[in-house]
């Protein structure tokens, strides 16, 4: 500890500190330095924007913070969104929302790899699938995963080619950092021109290396989301609103299906209007009936029992405080009189102030589930005026990408 010594002399007060603890701060400094247990501990409980300026520190601490074993004990619980990128339907643009008290700027405004604009396809656990283009069954250039948070990313090889299986259905990304520092690239193709939808799965590893063919094919429906891949639970889930949803178990490489609600109404097909996870957790909105505006949240059972009514929604009280987003000439054969749509469902560590993004024209608005409490915390700028108010729209969930930060390596 610091020693003080006090002296008066007249009116004035002189305070002498004494340095002779300078030793013992110093000898505690280099004893936590030389210990990389100790070192490693403290480092833990750093932010992630405190890790990426220690890492120029020292080649020791730069060591510390990029092995393999620091980024998976880093990244081991599941994180806060620090926000959403979501994708303008009318334009080639993203906006960032931020989620968080920090008034930062985006992690990035756009992205190129081999000197082509990347589009994004899916976000999973802090790491982002880009393409070179905006999607569709046509063979795409190049795909890359990439961490914002580093700035980080890798060219995957490109897709072998196929001469049987020659359409590809969707491209998804697969990694669990609680379990492995690797992540797994899923491709679904099928044939061209195909009406019985006989599937054929390619798998990339960052562990082991290039494309290979995953046993066996299977069957699945020409309109289930394969682009659309949600990773939960160790498994790679695609909807369908036909016939069965299917997910993919990434490690024993094998096809199932997908228990559903039923749907209401005597409807044959499904009225998805969200599906994605969050903190561990997969979520499901369908909506039926005469009002848009109320509406279930399911979340499927760990053990594929079935799914279970999370939360219910009431956006009645919404429409009221932003009348823009009540239709004024619905169409009679349209049960939808609301314009809105789901953007993200965020799970927060305490239940209680867990909430999701819903999307009204030019803002997006978050719903407290507990309370029904809601508030504006974006508002998004104009397309043009060309375009009638209460029909713009520019944002789905499936356009919508989850930013957490991380310090995983790709």
């Amino acid at each position: 500890m610091l020693s003080t010594k006090r002296t008066k002399t007249n009116s004035n007060i002189v305070i002498t500190i004494s340095t002779s603890s300078n030793h013992q701060l110093s000898s505690s400094a280099e004893t936590i330095a030389n210990n990389d247990d100790l070192l490693t501990e403290i480092l833990l409980c750093q932010p992630i924007k405190s890790l990426l300026k220690f890492k120029s520190v020292s080649k020791h601490w730069l060591s510390l913070i990029t092995s393999p074993s620091f980024s998976l004990r880093r990244t081991a619980i599941p994180k806060s969104i620090s926000g959403l990128f979501v994708h303008r339907l009318s334009s080639q643009e993203y906006d960032f929302i931020n989620l968080t008290s920090d008034p930062s700027h985006p992690p990035f405004q756009s992205h190129t790899f081999l000197n082509n604009k990347a589009y994004m396809l899916q976000s999973c656990n802090g790491l982002m699938l880009l393409s070179s283009n905006s999607g569709g069954h046509e063979l795409p250039d190049n795909y890359c995963v990439y961490n914002p948070t580093t700035k980080q990313y890798t060219v995957l090889p490109p897709l072998p080619v196929n001469e049987v299986f020659k359409v590809i259905y969707g491209v998804n990304l697969a990694y669990d950092p609680s379990k492995s520092p690797h992540y797994k690239v899923i491709c679904v193709r099928t044939y061209e021109n195909s009406e019985e939808g006989v599937c054929q799965i390619e798998v990339y590893s960052s562990k082991t290396g290039p494309w290979r063919k995953s046993d066996g094919t299977f069957a699945a429906h020409y309109e289930t989301e394969f682009g659309l891949g949600m990773f939960w639970n160790g498994v790679l889930h695609w909807i369908s609103p036909w016939d069965s949803s299917l997910y993919f178990d990434a490690d024993e490489e094998k096809v199932h299906e997908m228990p559903m609600p039923d749907t209401l109404d005597g409807d044959v097909r499904r009225r998805f209007r969200y599906f994605g996870e969050c903190r561990g957790h997969l979520h499901l909105i369908e909506i039926y009936g005469p009002c848009a505006a109320l509406f279930n949240v399911y979340e499927m059972e760990r053990d594929y029992s079935g799914w279970m009514v999370k939360y219910q929604v009431d956006l009645l009280t919404v429409a009221a405080a932003f009348p823009e987003m009540v239709r004024s000439d619905p169409d009679t054969l349209d049960l939808h009189y609301y314009g809105f749509s789901i953007l993200s469902i965020v799970r927060e560590e305490n239940d209680e102030d867990s909430y999701f993004l819903v999307h009204i024209p030019n803002k997006a608005i978050r719903y407290n589930f507990k309370d029904k409490s809601f508030k504006k915390i974006h508002e998004f700028a104009p397309v043009g005026m060309e375009i009638k108010v209460e029909s713009i729209l520019e944002y789905r969930w499936c356009h919508a990408f989850q930013y957490v930060e991380t310090l995983a390596y790709v």
